[in-house]
């Protein structure tokens, strides 16, 4: 799935496929945790991998809502994996990465404080 690239300062999700994410027209054949400021490599495949280091980093950013791309599939995350989260009062939305990019781009388009997982995974 191809995405048109605005002009922006901001990282811009521009191609996700079943096993690299293109941020700024540039590959990245890992997982990642992405804000409109900073591309963290994630070695995280599944949402089983995800844990109380990477929730931290989470918290830490202060987002409205946090995206988890869970791969190919739709998968959803268990509400205890994601307690620390619902605490910090952060929105969560688990989708399929290529759904999780498309959303990512148009919240921090819109100004909103965005934060993705974006889980490249062997579905």
């Amino acid at each position: 799935m191809a995405f048109q690239l605005e002009s922006s300062t901001q990282n811009t999700i521009t191609a996700c496929a079943e096993q690299t994410i293109q941020i700024n027209r540039q590959d990245y054949a890992h997982s990642v945790l992405l804000s409109p400021t900073q591309i963290e490599p994630l070695s995280a495949k599944n949402l089983s991998d995800l844990d109380d280091e990477i929730w931290a980093k989470v918290i830490a950013a202060a987002p409205e809502v946090l995206l988890i791309g869970t791969g190919t599939t739709h998968r959803f995350a268990p509400p205890a994996q994601l307690a620390s989260l619902y605490r910090a009062n952060i929105g969560v939305e688990c989708m399929n990465s290529s759904a999780a990019s498309r959303t990512y781009n148009v919240l921090m388009n819109e100004g909103r404080k965005v934060l993705a997982i974006i889980l490249l995974t062997n579905d």
